[in-house]
């Protein structure tokens, strides 16, 4: 014979079901904005552990808590820890600023401003995008080698290309 059914118990099934689709979704959203709050983490360690070996330029973390908010999600936003970091030698400066904001190809950006050009880069910013190999992510740019292409993999030797090109460029 079949369960028995009350009405109350399909009420609260019926508004049960709303809520666990709604804290999926949420848990969904939250590992969004922690999987980029990981990701500028790596990055901002990334590029302290070169610049400590070039004393010649100084390098200033400054801590933020912004919000994070993402396209597929419109109405939730998750505050994050993030840290702008700001590389600089002289008048020259090069700049990390993330910005808590997924969007609809990638998982978050960090926008990069430099007091000289970066010639490699069509635009200066970072995208965290999903990594299908290893289901975690990666950051990328967009390359004057590949205009229209995939984005390329930012690297160690993308970041000294970086700070070659801003703190050593003739």
């Amino acid at each position: 014979m079949a369960d028995d059914l009350t009405v109350d118990g399909l009420r609260a099934a019926i508004q049960n079901l709303g809520r666990e689709e709604a804290t999926a979704e949420d848990q969904r959203f939250e590992l969004m904005a922690r999987r980029y709050e990981l990701a500028v983490q790596r990055l901002v360690a990334q590029v302290q552990k070169i610049v400590d070996q070039i004393p010649e330029l100084e390098m200033h973390l400054e801590d933020e808590v912004e919000m994070f908010t993402a396209p597929g999600y419109p109405d939730r936003s998750l505050e994050i820890r993030d840290q702008r970091l700001r590389i600089t030698r002289g008048e020259d400066t090069l700049l990390f600023d993330p910005t808590a904001k997924a969007l609809l190809s990638a998982l978050g950006q960090i926008e990069v401003f430099a007091s000289r050009p970066i010639p490699f880069m069509v635009e200066k910013v970072l995208y965290l995008i999903p990594d299908r190999a290893d289901s975690g992510a990666r950051w990328g740019y967009r390359s004057v080698d590949s205009l229209g292409g995939p984005l390329v993999p930012f690297t160690q030797q993308d970041l000294l290309r970086m700070l070659k090109a801003v703190f050593a460029a003739d």
